[in-house]
């Protein structure tokens, strides 16, 4: 592959793919691949580190979400300026994962400094300034018994996750819950009754789980705490942001920012005709789009395989 300036960061890249409108680049700096606008292109340029910081995590999080190649626009640019930074305690964490995914042998460690490759992707994924920082998040780790490590003078050093670091990184691999039930959150109309018939309920009983949706269950509670007390049981929650135009769906919006306040995956999903109606808040992270329901229950079928993993139900 042919070998040019990330457009983010100026940093060595692989450039993948260049055409009149767009570039895709495989970054190390930006955390792996990602597809670029011709106009977003210029746009990046004047950006500040600060800025590219807060693009470079928004593009981690699209990949984490299932975009494997996140697209970046003139409105993805216009969305960063609303993101705020990262805590502290999500930069270790970040760091931590990073960390024990880079280690495929008991006793294994990583060496991180200026001149090592893989280090601009700890950069990226901890939205770090430089090595300073990294190295100031692995002590913090070190203090916290995750960690051991031994650090250079001038920033850098060798570190590895103890025995309370893996069972650590294992808290944090393990599934929420060992729930078979997704939970649905979508606009209930018979113009949509199809997505979820034909798309997605066929998706779910493809990986493994049951679908979960308030208006089919019975129930005699108030039904704020029936959606609640549903999406707490559930192991994700798939929510569909396909409207009337300009008349979006507040309820959907609640019920996906309740599950991620609880920590429990969330897959965003919208039919094409309505994308434009999305909520500035939420286009950020990275939706299907669809066309149709064999196209929605393709692409559903695929995002749970690849960010949740198969549920516990036979497949059908």
């Amino acid at each position: 592959m042919p070998t040019a300036p990330c457009a983010i960061w100026k940093t060595p890249a692989e450039q993948l793919e260049k055409a009149g409108d767009y570039e895709v680049f495989d970054s190390p700096r930006a955390g792996g691949m990602y597809w670029i606008a011709g106009t977003a292109i210029a746009e990046v340029v004047p950006l500040t580190d600060h800025a590219k910081r807060l693009l470079t995590t928004w593009l981690c999080e699209q990949r984490r979400g299932g975009a494997e190649i996140p697209k970046i626009h003139s409105n993805v640019l216009d969305l960063i300026k609303s993101r705020r930074p990262l805590s502290v305690p999500t930069r270790l964490t970040n760091a931590l994962i990073v960390l024990g995914n880079d280690i495929s042998d008991l006793g294994g460690h990583v060496m991180f400094d200026g001149s090592d490759p893989d280090t601009p992707r700890y950069l990226a994924e901890t939205e770090s300034k430089n090595i300073g920082e990294i190295s100031e998040l692995f002590q913090m780790l070190e203090k916290t018994g995750f960690i051991d490590g031994s650090f250079f003078l001038g920033g850098g050093g060798s570190v590895r996750p103890t025995a309370l670091g893996w069972q650590e990184l294992d808290k944090l691999r393990a599934t929420q819950t060992v729930s078979s039930q997704a939970f649905v959150a979508m606009w209930f109309n018979d113009s949509t009754d199809d997505a979820y018939f034909s798309g997605i309920l066929p998706a779910l009983a493809a990986t493994g789980y049951k679908s979960l949706r308030v208006d089919k269950k019975e129930h005699n509670n108030k039904i704020d705490d029936e959606i609640i007390a549903e999406i707490r049981r559930s192991r994700f929650l798939i929510a569909d942001f396909t409207c009337e135009p300009k008349n979006v769906r507040g309820g959907v919006y609640y019920e996906a920012g309740f599950a991620r306040g609880l920590g429990i995956p969330v897959i965003w999903t919208c039919k094409d005709t309505s994308i434009n109606d999305l909520h500035f808040d939420t286009r950020q992270y990275a939706h299907i789009v669809w066309k149709d329901t064999a196209d929605l229950f393709l692409q559903l079928r695929n995002r749970i395989g690849a960010t949740i993993g198969d549920g516990p139900l036979p497949k059908s």
